[in-house]
């Protein structure tokens, strides 16, 4: 497997990650990572070394604000799909497609997914992993005191990777709830049954209202499923998915 760090260039750099093959290059999937991480997310490095071993290339990028993204400035719902938008041109220039085989996608990632839906095409498959469907309550949780937020007009979040996000963010996110609203798509659903951030009564309800979802629960799994091999079968779920093994 080849692994290279491209970047487009525009008013801001997006930095992408690419793992290919060393055989010839059937097809690519994209990959997105969720809210505070990053495209060297283990999931993904992990599907990376499945699916190359099937011919596809995989190609994630990172939001920005996020991991090596030096655009933290720049961090908003609307800048996140142009992104994704244009990390898929990119990939369908270098690889010669005209779309993902699939598109692979974490938690915010998986709203951004979802938002951008009517511009991916039917034959792309669609995984997401707990993906917030119900973004504006998840992101919620992030948030130490919602009226002091609302007053600074920011607060700094994150991990080790710190981001300052703006309160306009959260108006974005108030503006584009999606949670009981049918997409006519077909897709995978991948989540914990002991998710805290995205909850289970959400994705019920967003199942529900997406009778072409098809929800696979894995047991005992948390939102970053950690531990008991879950990151294994959450990449047995999506390989069977892409490949139909």
């Amino acid at each position: 497997m080849k692994v290279n760090y491209p970047e487009i260039r525009n008013v801001y750099g997006i930095k992408i990650k690419t793992f290919e093959p060393e055989c010839r290059i059937k097809g690519y999937i994209l990959a997105l990572h969720g809210f505070c991480g990053d495209m060297e997310s283990s999931v993904i490095n992990q599907l990376a070394e499945r699916m190359t071993s099937h011919g596809l290339a995989v190609a994630a990028f990172n939001f920005p604000g996020h991991g090596t993204s030096e655009a933290d400035e720049y961090f908003s719902l609307y800048n996140c799909r142009k992104d994704m938008s244009e990390v898929i041109n990119y990939a369908n220039k270098k690889y010669g497609f005209e779309s993902p085989d699939a598109v692979f996608a974490t938690s915010f990632g998986g709203y951004v997914t979802l938002q951008n839906m009517n511009d991916i095409p039917a034959e792309t498959k669609i995984i997401l992993r707990a993906p917030a469907v119900n973004m504006q309550r998840s992101f919620g949780k992030f948030i130490n005191n919602m009226a002091v937020f609302r007053k600074n007009g920011q607060q700094i979040m994150g991990f080790e990777r710190k981001l300052t996000v703006p309160y306009s963010f959260y108006t974005e996110l108030e503006n584009n709830y999606i949670l009981e609203h049918d997409f006519q798509r077909s897709m995978l659903i991948i989540h914990g049954d002991r998710d805290d951030i995205v909850l289970p009564e959400d994705m019920k309800i967003f199942c529900q209202n997406n009778p072409f979802a098809t929800l696979e629960v894995i047991k005992g799994a948390d939102h970053r499923f950690k531990g008991n091999d879950y990151l294994k079968q959450i990449i047995d779920i999506a390989e069977k998915y892409i490949i139909n093994v």
